[in-house]
């Protein structure tokens, strides 16, 4: 479970398209990618925008912004995090690549999970021996007067090794893009 202040008002301005930008919103990109609050690579926190918000596209990852720019598309779903991976250093461990998806309410949870998985499901099958997967994790969200559902969509590694894995990331991402 992921603690998130102001969970309820970030839904509510999701779609707002007059959405007022706050000062505390800001973000840094570190020397190895890396984009959140601090701009280092051991720092995982960052602000989190709704769609129309000015920045929005910059503060994701240039690695995971397709994707992220697709799901909420064909989808009309809300991200909330989202990371292109990263090699691990002294103060890191490695990230993979992944986008977290906050359904409004259940029904839209399954609206997004089973084609999703589907997607998923095709993608591994197609790359079988690639040592990369896509898997979808449920979560939760938990703020201060609500708790929700939501998932991961992740490219994880089946071996562990981080360098095949940022070699091999790419082709099973492309192909779950094309699937979309």
């Amino acid at each position: 479970m992921t603690y998130f202040s102001g969970l309820k008002e970030f839904i509510a301005s999701w779609d707002d398209r007059f959405v007022e930008e706050n000062p505390g919103e800001i973000f840094r990109e570190s020397p190895l990618g890396n984009i959140n609050t601090e701009g280092t690579a051991a720092c995982a926190d960052s602000p989190i925008l709704s769609k129309y918000h000015r920045y929005f596209k910059k503060s994701i990852e240039p690695g995971v912004r397709d994707l992220t720019v697709a799901l909420i598309i064909k989808f009309n779903c809300i991200t909330y995090s989202s990371c292109q991976g990263h090699f691990s250093t002294s103060k890191s461990q490695m990230r993979p690549r992944y986008v977290g998806i906050l359904p409004r309410d259940i029904a839209e949870y399954h609206y997004l999970f089973e084609p999703l998985k589907n997607i998923a499901d095709l993608t591994n099958g197609r790359l079988p021996q690639n040592p990369v997967q896509v898997v979808l994790t449920p979560d939760t969200l938990e703020s201060e007067n609500c708790v929700m559902p939501c998932f991961n969509l992740f490219f994880i590694s089946k071996i562990p090794d981080e360098i095949t894995y940022f070699q091999e990331l790419e082709a099973v991402y492309q192909t779950f893009l094309k699937l979309l």
